[in-house]
Parts: C-alpha cells; structure tokens; sequence
C-alpha cells in the first residue's frame, strides 16, 4: 500500500487531452510518430521541413518502400502558401524542445523584419524545433559547404554537439531556418512574402537566443566551454550573410521602395563573428582558458563512425567540382589591370599625403596588401601555395596558425574545420578564402569604410556628384578597395547559397550612393577606362538579365 511519501514521490501523470486521431496521415509523419493534418498535395510538416509528401496508396508496402527511394526535394509554392493552424502534437513537441521564449533581438534588420508584418505570429505555423533539426541533418548541412574536408563536421559533429548544447542547437536551428527561407526566395514563382517573414523571424528568435547563450557563457570564464562558443559562432556566421540576403529580399518585394532608403545589409556582423573565431583560437594556442575547461566530444569523427547521417545522404560529391561562375574568366583576366591601377593611385595618395604608419591612408595601403595577395593567389595556376607579400602584416590568411591547439582543449574535429587552410588550391572552393580578407584588413580601415557603407542605399539617387564630391581621397579609396574585393565576392554566389547576391546588393548600393565616378573625379583617367568594379556589375546584370 503507497504511503503518503510514496506519493508524492511518484510522477504526476498528465491527463491527455481528446483529440481525433490521424488515420490517413502521409508516411513520413507516420514513421516520425506526429500527427499530419493530411493536406494535400503535401502536409504541412512536410511541406516545412522539405520532405517528400507521400499518402498510402491501395499498395501501402509499395508507397513506403517508394519514399525509402526517393530523394529530398522540394514542395510545390501552392503547398507552401497553404500552411496552416499547428497540429496538437506540434505544440506538445515545442514544449519538449528548448524553449523559444526570449527578448527581441536589437539588431536592426530583425527589427526591420518584424515591423514589416505585425501579423507575422512567433514562428512558422506548424514548425518545431524538431522540424528544424530534422531539415538541417538532410538538406542543411549539405550545402553549407562544397569542400570535402567539411563534411565530417557539418554533418556529424555539429549534429552531434547540438545534443549536448543549448547554443549550438540554436545556431544550428537559425541557419536551418535561414535556409529554409532561402530555398523558398529561390524558386519561381516567388512565394508568399508572409511564408518567407515567417521562417526569416524564427531564424531571428534562435539566433538571439544562441547570443544570449554565448553571452551567458563568455560572462562565466572560470567554467567556459570553448568548444559550443566556437561551433557556434562558425554556424552563426552563414546565417548573418543568409537573413540579410532574405531580409533584402523582402523588402524589394513590399511596394515602391522608398526614396533614398539606407540599405539594410551590413558586414558587421561577420566581421565581429569572424574576428571572434580567430581570437578564440589564438586564445586556445596561447593556452590563456581556466583550467576548469569542459570538453563536450572528445575524439576526431569520421563518416563511418557515426550512423546519425546515411551514405545515401551524404551530399555533395566526393570531388570539388571546379569553379564554374561565368564572371571567374573575365575577373581573372581583367582584375590584375585594375589592381595595378588601384595599387597607382594608392602610391600617389601615400607620396603626396603621408599620415604616418598609424593614419588611416596607411591602413588603406596595408588592406590593399591584403587583398592583392588573396587575388593573385586565387588566381594562381600553380597547385603549390604562393607566398605571401613581405608587406602582408598577417602570416596566415583565413585564422591563426594551424600548429598548435591542445587537443585538450577543443576536439581535433573542430579545431580542423575552423582553421581550414587558407589559400585554395585551383579545384576548391574560394569562399572562406576570400572572406579572409575581413579578417586580415587592420582595424583602422573597418573604421574608416564601414560608415561608409552604413549610408548605401537601395535605390539611385539622380545625381551622385554632389555626394561624391564630399569624399576625401583616403574615404574614395577605402571605397574602392572594398569594391575590388566585392567583385572577387560575385565568384562565390554559386557555391555559397548564404553569399547568394550579397556582393551584388553591396556594390549596387554604393554605386546608389556615390556613383560609379567618384573615383575618377579624384584621379582623372587619361584613357577615359570605365571603373573596373562598376563595369563588372554592368557585366554581371547583362548575363543574368540574358540567362
């Protein structure tokens, strides 16, 4: 007989609550055990989560062995149009998930976002924290990277630390979402603007809630984890290129832009992200985190070790495909040119303005540096690594130097995926290689460019030359090189679907702003030459207006 003690010590079970039981449901939300609303063509489960929607047939062995074949594709926009009230058991299951409750985010394109549509609810109808994670282990992971050398981490480690930590389960949620908004930007016919806001705002509220979990462990150094810090700053890092490009989306698709509106992308914050990868790692070199550091996966993965991602899954191919963007021959052959004209006016700024070694000029010639060497070792056609400039002030070009963390510190699996090798051999890919540039650029001239960049806008304006005018020769340059390096930026859009367009919006809004002259009203051209980055935005809207 239980005595009152044993009572109170059992477990409180929960009276479940009356609903109608999906008998007829889709086999995918059948296999997971969840209910299907049973919309048709597909439910809104899978329409969510990017899965094949299949409903028994007279033949149910042969429906289910049909979906075990099929491979992931994506739903129709008529489906994705159609979502509807949460299902009973989607709520049940967001309760069990790390909770999505938490304060707003500040950053200005969130903010921006949400005022767009106030009656865009919390998040996606219909879309959990399960939904997410099961849309990141199949597509996800996938396609955030083309290089082979990845694949281990994103589809296998990442997955797996997720499990055991709170901040890298949000981060990996946020760039799930983020994709998932992306896929849908990218098809024909565009989709509801109210279906991509709802995705963009859960993308948002899990990359507050991944901060505010990073700022939580950065606030408690005497027991700080390096590993969830650093895994997801590195997820965290896709997903800030990613909303901005949606969010730009968005907004070219509510109405008649307004006149001289700012353009609401920014580097800032990769660039801090970025920043925060390449401390955290010289951190670990220099052996300066407390002693009390917790490891969270211990060992090196491999594709066999881990059964958590099928071989048919896998992904990209085993063998980088070779650089196919249509703008990579005629950078190729056209950048060296302008780079040598960029390099001219440089020498004639620093020999009639010397500011010192610590001025901003200074700064500008040392960031040139720094992109000249990532454009002529990208552009090399040797498989061997070129060295770097003597005038380079950074030895390594993507994150610190690759000796040396203590694998008591941060698993072997992790340390490789954020310390990849810089310079890209002929067949890899050129992303993180050219991001790099981000990293290197001394600080002094993020200073100086950035507000800069702060005042694009998104539409012209008529007449830039009274703007122009008002640059200085140090603020035309810092203008120009960041637009040298956009144009390198038009070569990733193909193998890094959060670049997407990105380079193309920047370069768009500053021509918006300052127009595509202000460099030659600064320094006449004798052979009356288009600006390089302007002509190669002509360039790049011509083949994609053509294609």
């Amino acid at each position: 007989m239980a005595t009152p003690e044993n009572q109170s010590q059992s477990p409180v079970r929960k009276t479940r609550r009356r609903h109608q039981k999906s008998r007829n449901g889709c086999i995918e939300c059948r296999r997971r055990r969840v209910k299907c609303d049973e919309m048709k063509p597909s439910c809104t489960r899978c329409v969510w989560a990017l899965d094949k929607c299949i409903y028994r047939s007279p033949f149910p062995q042969q429906s289910a062995e049909k979906h075990e074949k099929d491979q992931l594709s994506l739903p129709t926009w008529s489906s994705l149009c159609s979502v509807v009230s949460p299902s009973p058991s989607a709520s049940s299951h967001s309760e069990r998930s790390p909770s999505f409750e938490a304060s707003a985010s500040s950053t200005p394109a969130f903010v921006e976002a949400k005022n767009r549509d106030s009656n865009v609810a919390d998040g996606p109808q219909g879309l959990s924290d399960t939904d997410l994670y099961h849309h990141y282990l199949q597509h996800t992971s996938r396609t955030l990277t083309l290089c082979p050398g990845d694949e281990n981490a994103l589809q296998i480690g990442m997955p797996t630390l997720a499990l055991q930590s709170k901040t890298v389960f949000h981060s990996i949620l946020a760039v799930s979402a983020a994709c998932l908004g992306w896929d849908m930007i990218s098809k024909k016919p565009p989709p509801d603007i109210s279906v991509v806001s709802q995705a963009l705002m859960t993308g948002y509220r899990h990359y507050s809630l991944a901060s505010e979990q990073m700022r939580e462990s950065i606030s408690c150094p005497g027991d700080l984890k390096p590993e969830p810090l650093l895994a997801s700053t590195l997820m965290l890092v896709p997903f800030a290129a990613a909303s901005q490009q949606i969010n730009h989306w968005i907004s070219s698709k509510s109405g008649t832009p307004e006149p001289r509106r700012l353009l609401s992308t920014t580097p800032r914050d990769v660039i801090i992200m970025m920043r925060g990868i390449r401390t955290t790692l010289q951190t670990l070199d220099s052996g300066n985190l407390s002693p009390n550091i917790r490891l969270s996966l211990e060992p090196e993965f491999t594709t066999d070790s881990s059964p958590m991602v099928s071989d048919a899954n896998i992904g990209p191919a085993a063998i980088t495909p070779p650089r196919t963007h249509v703008m990579v021959p005629i950078v190729a052959a056209t950048s060296h040119g302008a780079f040598s004209k960029l390099q001219t006016r440089l020498e004639s700024a620093v020999l009639y303005h010397s500011d010192g070694p610590d001025g901003p000029l200074s700064a500008c010639s040392a960031a040139f540096e720094i992109l000249k060497d990532i454009r002529n070792n990208a552009f090399s056609t040797s498989n061997l690594p070129p060295s770097s400039s003597p005038n380079n002030p950074v030895e390594d070009s993507f994150e610190p130097e690759t000796e040396p963390v203590s694998l008591s510190q941060v698993a072997p699996w992790l340390h490789s995926f954020a310390s990849r090798s810089a310079i890209p051999l002929p067949t890899e890919p050129l992303t993180r290689y050219f991001l790099s540039f981000l990293i290197q650029a001394p600080q002094a001239y993020l200073d100086l460019v950035l507000p800069l960049l702060d005042q694009r806008l998104e539409s012209p304006v008529g007449n830039t030359s009274e703007i122009a005018a008002k640059l200085t020769s140090v603020q035309a340059l810092a203008l120009n090189i960041y637009a040298h390096w956009s144009v390198l930026m038009f070569l990733v859009e193909e193998e890094s679907w959060w670049i997407g367009n990105l380079p193309t919006v920047t370069l768009s809004g500053m021509v918006n702003r300052y127009g595509d002259d202000f460099v030659t009203t600064l320094w006449p051209d004798p052979g009356q030459e288009q600006w390089w980055p302007g002509s190669m935005l002509n360039i790049l809207r011509e083949i994609k207006r053509h294609r």
